[in-house]
């Protein structure tokens, strides 16, 4: 809910909170934190909303979802915890600008809502959402990321080159490959990044890999 309200006033397109793609962090495993480190990168679960961009510009469809995302360390979102909750905008001229504050609680409840009494009774109340959506923009929920892939495997011969494989066939190009030292044969996993492609590209990337029963031992997780 709280994405399409931010959707709604950053670029006044009404999104139905049943149309967005959500994952939670269920598959999620203390390995996919220690990848996460290694790649300078915590594990956040972010909701986003943005214009996919065409020729490098951000001027394309909106994509809104929900997901685990790698957030690198350095960046705002990494370091809110507890009940902090954060904002980041990103655009053309501005860069990055944030907004951060508590996110639950009785007393920041109790805030905002007599802070909204108020400006009523003020009579200082303007339209909910400022700005209307543009003629042209489109809702197109396969969206365009980096993605993290964690494939969990029993070790044997030939296993990169067949994920590479099914990666060239799903039309996912991989930036790089990381695996830890192997402990247990039979209990392995390794991960990898891609460059960026469409989300429908790394799921259909997944349930191919998933089909391999000679070596794939559980389903693998994605994450931009």
């Amino acid at each position: 809910v709280k994405i399409c309200l931010l959707s709604k006033l950053a670029f006044g397109m009404t999104v139905p909170v049943e149309d967005v793609p959500c994952r939670g962090i269920t598959l999620l495993e203390r390995v996919d934190f220690e990848y996460a480190k290694v790649l300078g990168c915590t594990i956040k679960l972010v909701g986003t909303a943005q214009r996919l961009h065409e020729a490098r510009e951000w001027d394309g469809p909106l994509s809104v979802y929900v997901s685990p995302l790698m957030v690198p360390k350095d960046h705002v979102l990494a370091r809110i915890s507890s009940h902090g909750n954060a904002v980041a905008i990103t655009s053309a001229n501005m860069g990055t600008c944030s907004y951060l504050g508590p996110g639950a609680g009785r007393f920041p409840t109790a805030n905002s809502v007599v802070a909204d009494i108020c400006r009523i009774a003020d009579g200082q109340q303007g339209p909910a959402f400022p700005i209307e959506a543009p003629p042209h923009l489109e809702l197109d929920l396969d969206y365009i990321a980096i993605f993290y892939i964690r494939i969990p495997f029993q070790d044997g011969l030939g296993i990169i080159k067949r994920v590479g494989e099914l990666a060239e066939d799903c039309g996912v190009s991989i930036h790089s490959i990381l695996q830890t030292p192997i402990m247990d044969r039979m209990s392995a996993d390794f991960c990898m990044t891609t460059e960026e492609c469409k989300v429908s590209q790394v799921e259909e990337l997944c349930e191919a890999i998933n089909q391999q029963v000679d070596f794939c031992r559980a389903p693998c997780v994605y994450m931009p």
